[in-house]
């Protein structure tokens, strides 16, 4: 299926650059080799599926992931790197993605690492086209990074020689100078990866080096390597790889160098060559133009030269023609020539392959000539040292069809064949050499006028395509010792001898090391001097000039007369007269006792004697250069880093402990605010279970006006009631004594300690906390249920245990539970405003501690900066001039193109200059005055401070939301209290009133029974009142929810949301009391009360007034009926007051709208606090992770990249020292301490 398919695309591919429908040619995306091991029909399927990425790129060009696995499939399986590395370049332009961009990058570095490392194990460093091309571009882009690197020097060096030089300027000048230099040094390190054969660019980094960076040393081995370079390459330049990269280089080419064309319409023909190839082929450019190559190669060889050219271009091995090899040219005479053959394939414009041929003449030491032979061994061809050498010519095998055995008849072609040293004599008797015109002009010169011996050696051709031997080569020397016969001047008139190349022997001589070294050179080649010679020519007359000159010199100085001998110079110094010779000896001594201590400790010892050498930084600007920038951090940056470390820990700990106790807090509130409700539950149940005890003990006096069946389904509710009421009873005291939440100590000693009086009996007490309290009114509660009607009497003990316990005791410790549960969370909500509060000020004190210590840090750094420029003021005037003037000596000659003239040896007046400097060195230096304009520490401090703002912003903006959610919330709690009192509270009152009715001789709230009852319909109204006043002051900071809830409740028709609450029926609600209730429980509650109030006043018409009339005072809300069966209507009386339609209406609301209403609303407040918390919450978390991701920036994004940028702007601002020469620091005594002080400062 494959073969088809590529079958099918090759008669139905009509695109014009399809791989299959190129013929006879290369293309140069299939320039490199396939793998050995792949099979043609494998190959061409990776060509097919190369060509389909091609046509989906051209319909897509902007699909980045095409594009990057087309380059790689170009890298991995048609091994074109080149393509590879354009395709990623042409990516790059459509601004990929970050993690696209990445691959680009590292593949990049991937491919131009391996074609440079591959590069560089080519012979002698020869370049491809592309790499040519690139470096060159390097180079171009290499010199002018020198240039702007020197013009930044020269800018410097003026800025310094200012009045006032601004160290600011200088700093950035600096910097700047760093990165340029950088830039060089990364720019000649990548050169040298390309290739190592690169004289002029060393030439030209070693002048930078010594001109600008003052580093003779380095620069002068630079030079010296370059010197060498120069000379291999000069003794190597006919052995090099042709250096030819388009068609118009060839015409810059000394050896012979010709073109041939591979395309279709142009296959093997001649589209360009040199005038050296006419000089040596003797034909004119026109002649050879457009012309077969065929036209300069034997018969023999032009058959199959096509098709070798045809299957190079298939199996595209660069290696066949690559190597050198020896060939025969045909020259115009007819006559052959050989000589060695370097050939490269190049590409042209038109994307076809050009061929480059380049010829290298043989150098002859010996007369021989050269004979091709067919495979019969007939001469075909010969070279034209025939003529000399066996007297026949071109013309003579053109005539007629010559055998070798007529000129040797002793030739046996097995003998000779693939020998060496083999000696053969030529028949001067044969009718052939006989006959001949030449002979009679040698025929004189020899010495055995019958023959001639020469040494053969025989080769074979072969077609090694078609494993057919074709022909022989036969080379024949001279045997003979006699020196070459000269040619008369007649017969050189005759002869037709093309371009004989003669060779002259070219030498220099190394002065250093006595020795001459030389070569043989060939005309063609004599314009190319080597310049080595130039340099050692003017090395050695620089030595002669100076050897002169310093003896002149000398010769001065003894002529010259010394006046001011005897001439002492005294200055007062220390109090007394002293010569200033003294003095400076004095200080010199110290200087050397000083010098002595730090690198010359133990000279009685050598290893630390060689310890201190190796520890001299001043010794050259190697050791010097590799101290300065040994990449240490300063201790101020490693201080300033600890602090910030410090600054970060304490931020995240201050924020992470803020919010997650915070977290803790408002869990602490919400579980106190769950202990309120689970409060108001067991107070609302306990009075429940009060009512449901009352109304069975109603149902067993006959109260009820029930029948029978009526009173047992009455009864039965009323225990459901209690069994409900009990178990959620014990539900809430159970929760509020398995919490472990401390509230305060009063709540502590109520669940804790016997603080709560208990009657057991009618006369006996006992004192329980308030847990144990409410098990004893559950356990009795439990009795009650289960124990029968008729024992339920008033004077029953379980029954009188929980209606007095209930009204008394106990009833005091719950209302004081609610009530300390309240206070508490109050307390709770002060003392969590004060907690953050006491983070805000610790993380501002913290702040600004750290903030003076950083900003000290920072102006330190600063100073160092300022001392290191420092020191170019203590540079002479003189010394600055001078550096500035070599840099702009040596921009200057850059940009006129002298570089390669120069040399690093210096002239008669520099070394005037140098002893100007030696002597200015010594003399005093004029303090200058020096200006900083640098903010960069002044913009670091506000940024620093700006950031620290934020952070305290935070801890402020934290401090506010807590305060704000604790400070509404502590306005909310009273409004809550009431609301959790309410409904128990409500129920309390109708339980009294109706304890009063069943026994008013039983006391309530340890007083009178009926004062307490006459006092609960007053508290009504208060209570009333603070709910409403109380949810009066919050409506502005109430949760909407809540608000609109209470509203609806008391104020609207709260019908409905009883029903879907499962509380009562719609119509019952809407018509229960005339439809009180669906006015609002604002007006429910009143009639409650008014009711409660009501029942009052007729209680106070029967009590103690037995003949009252009850149908008059009744007035038809009440039927009298004898329920006691006796005359006591008092007792009648008030057992009828609980059938009043009053009384009857208020059990009724309080049983279910007032129960529904209050819980209804508590849950909800519940519910809104609980919102208000989570809303806050939510705020404090978003912040924090704000903050956080904020941290993390400043940390990573802001603080890591300015230390280091800090800790690089020190190493630059100290690299700038490297730009003082070491003759300076050495002589400046200030550099050179401070120097010292550095390098002690790194040690330790």
């Amino acid at each position: 299926m494959l073969d088809a398919l590529i079958e099918v695309h090759k008669n139905t591919c009509q695109k014009e650059d399809c791989v299959f429908r190129i013929k006879k040619q290369l293309n140069q995306r299939l320039a490199k080799s396939k793998d050995t091991n792949l099979s043609q029909r494998d190959y061409q399927i990776q060509l097919l599926i190369g060509e389909i990425y091609s046509g989906y790129i051209r319909r897509h060009q902007h699909n980045v992931r095409l594009r990057i696995n087309y380059a790689f499939y170009l890298l991995d399986f048609l091994k074109q790197k080149q393509q590879s590395l354009n395709e990623l370049n042409q990516i790059e332009l459509l601004s990929p993605s970050l993690d696209n961009e990445f691959i680009i990058f590292r593949y990049k570095r991937i491919i131009e690492d391996e074609m440079n490392m591959s590069q560089n194990e080519t012979l002698n460093g020869n370049l491809d086209v592309a790499t040519e091309i690139a470096f060159q571009n390097n180079m171009r882009s290499f010199q002018n990074k020198i240039e702007r690197a020197t013009l930044m020097h020269m800018d410097f060096w003026s800025q310094l020689q200012e009045d006032s030089p601004d160290l600011g300027k200088m700093n950035d000048i600096g910097s700047k100078i760093n990165l340029a230099i950088t830039q060089v040094e990364e720019l000649w390190n990548k050169m040298q990866k390309m290739t190592q054969n690169l004289p002029k660019a060393m030439r030209l980094y070693a002048k930078f080096i010594i001109e600008v960076l003052q580093d003779k040393e380095y620069g002068e081995s630079l030079l010296d390597k370059s010197k060498l370079l120069q000379t291999q390459n000069n003794k190597m330049k006919n052995k090099q790889s042709i250096q030819v990269f388009s068609s118009d280089d060839i015409n810059f080419e000394p050896l012979p160098t010709l073109l041939v064309s591979t395309s279709p319409d142009k296959f093997t023909q001649i589209s360009n060559l040199n005038l050296s190839v006419c000089n040596l082929l003797g034909y004119h450019k026109t002649e050879l133009i457009n012309r077969k190559i065929n036209l300069l190669i034997p018969q023999i060889f032009a058959k199959f030269h096509d098709n070798y050219i045809e299957m190079f271009l298939q199996s595209n091995d660069q290696s066949k023609i690559a190597k050198e090899r020896l060939v025969y040219i045909k020259l115009k005479s007819g006559y052959i020539m050989p000589c060695y053959i370097c050939m490269k394939a190049i590409q042209s414009f038109d994307e076809n392959i050009v061929i480059v041929a380049q010829f290298r003449t043989l150098r002859t030491f010996k007369i021989g000539c050269y004979l091709i032979l067919n495979s019969d061994d007939a001469i075909e061809c010969i070279s034209s040292s025939c003529i000399c050498c066996l007297f026949i010519d071109q013309k003579m095998i053109s005539h007629r069809k010559i055998y070798f055995n007529e000129l040797f008849p002793d030739y046996n072609r097995n003998e000779y064949l693939n020998k060496t040293g083999c000696v053969i004599s030529l028949n001067l008797q044969s009718n052939l050499v006989s006959n001949s015109n030449y002979l009679q002009y040698y025929i004189n010169e020899l010495e055995d006028q019958t023959q001639i011996l020469f040494q053969i050696q025989v080769t074979e051709i072969s077609n090694e395509y078609q494993d057919q031997i074709i022909g022989y080569v036969i080379k024949l020397e001279k045997v003979s010792n006699d020196q070459s016969q000269i040619l008369s001047p007649d017969l050189q008139q005759q002869l037709v001898v093309p371009n004989l190349t003669m060779s002259n022997f070219q030498f220099k001589y190394f002065a250093a090391k006595a020795l001459y070294l030389g070569e043989n050179q060939e005309d063609g080649n004599s314009a190319r001097v080597d310049q080595t010679v130039i340099w050692e020519q003017s090395s050695r007359l620089s030595e002669e000039t100076q050897v002169e000159k310093k003896e002149k010199v000398e010769e001065v100085k003894v002529e010259r007369i010394n006046y001011g001998e005897g001439i002492r110079t005294l200055k007062l110094f220390d109090n007394r007269i002293q010569d200033i010779e003294d003095i400076r000896m004095s200080f010199t001594d110290q200087d050397e006792v000083q010098h002595s201590s730090v690198f010359q400790k133990n000279q009685d010892n050598p290893d630390e004697i060689e310890q201190g050498q190796r520890n001299n930084v001043f010794r050259n600007r190697k050791a010097l250069n590799s101290t300065i920038n040994d990449q240490q951090r300063p201790k101020e940056i490693v201080l300033l880093s600890c602090i910030i470390n410090i600054l970060m820990v304490a931020v995240l700990t201050l924020s992470f402990t803020s919010y997650f106790l915070g977290l803790y807090l408002f869990e602490n509130i919400q579980n106190s605010l769950k202990l309120i409700q689970y409060a108001s539950l067991r107070n609302q149940e306990s009075t429940q279970v009060v009512m449901n005890v009352q109304n069975l003990e109603m149902l067993r006096i006959g109260i009820w006006n029930l029948t029978e069946s009526e009173a047992i389904i009455y009864e039965n509710e009323q225990r459901n009631e209690l069994n409900n009421s009990i178990l959620a009873l014990t539900d809430a005291n159970k929760k509020i004594m398995l919490n472990e939440l401390y509230i305060n100590e009063q709540i502590e000693e109520l669940h804790s300690k016997s603080v709560v009086n208990v009657r057991i009996s009618k006369n006996s007490f006992s004192y329980y906390d308030l847990i144990e309290a409410t098990q004893q009114i559950i356990s009795k509660a439990l009795i009650i249920r289960d124990k029968p009607l008729q024992n339920l009497t008033l004077d029953d003990e379980d029954a009188t245990f929980i209606t007095y316990n209930l009204h008394n005791g106990i009833i005091f410790s719950y209302r004081n539970e609610t009530s300390q549960y309240s206070n508490g969370i109050q307390e709770l909500t002060e003392n969590n405003i004060k907690i953050f509060f006491i983070f805000l000020i610790v993380a501002a004190s913290s702040f600004f501690i750290l903030l003076i210590i950083i900003i000290i840090l920072i102006i330190q750094i600063n100073q160092i900066q300022e001392q290191i420029l420092q020191l170019f003021m203590e540079i002479p005037e003189k010394t600055i001039k001078y550096l500035y003037n070599k840099s702009e000596n040596f921009i200057s000659n850059l940009q006129v193109g002298e570089e390669e003239e120069l040399s690093s040896d210096f002239s008669d007046e520099e070394q005037d200059e140098h002893k100007e400097l030696s002597r200015t060195l010594k003399s005093k230096r004029k303090k200058k005055i020096f200006k900083n304009t640098n903010s960069q520490h002044r913009t670091q401090i506000l940024i620093i401070t700006f950031i620290l703002f934020i952070f305290q912003g935070y801890f402020l903006l934290n401090y506010f939301l807590n305060q704000v959610t604790y400070t509404n919330l502590k306005q909310q709690i009273p409004e809550l209290n009431v609301t959790a009192r309410s409904g128990s509270y409500y129920r309390f009152v109708d339980n009294c009133e109706r304890q009063l009715f069943l026994n008013r001789e039983e006391p309530i709230l340890q007083e009178d029974s009926y004062s307490i009852v006459i006092n609960n319909i007053q508290l009504n109204y208060e209570v009333d009142s603070d709910l409403h006043q109380e949810h009066a002051k919050n409506s502005e900071i109430m949760n909407q929810n809540y608000y609109d809830t209470f509203q609806q409740i008391f104020m609207l028709n709260p019908c409905e949301k009883f029903a879907n609450k499962g509380f009562t029926q719609l119509e019952y609600c809407e018509t229960f009391a005339n439809g009180s209730i669906s006015q609002g429980m604002a007006v429910a509650i009143a009639r409650y009360f008014e009711n409660i109030r009501y029942i009052m006043t007729f209680y106070d018409m029967f009590y103690g007034y037995p003949e009252v009339n009850f149908s008059i005072v009744a007035r038809g809300w009440g039927r009298f009926r004898n329920i006691t069966n006796n005359s006591d209507n008092v007792t009648n009386y008030i057992y009828n007051l609980n059938n009043f339609k009053q009384t009857t209406e208020s059990r009724i609301m309080q049983n279910i709208f007032l129960k529904a209403a209050f819980r209804f609303l508590l849950d909800e407040f519940l519910a809104a606090l609980k919102y208000d918390i989570e809303v806050t919450q939510t705020q404090l978390l978003a912040i924090f992770i704000v903050f956080e991701v904020l941290i993390f920036f400043v940390y990573f994004i802001v603080w890591l990249p300015a230390q280091m940028k800090m800790t690089r702007d020190i190493w630059r601002t100290k690299g700038l020292i490297l730009m003082i020469p070491l003759r300076v620091i050495q002589k400046v005594k200030i550099i050179k301490s401070f120097i010292g002080v550095l390098i002690h400062s790194q040690d330790k």
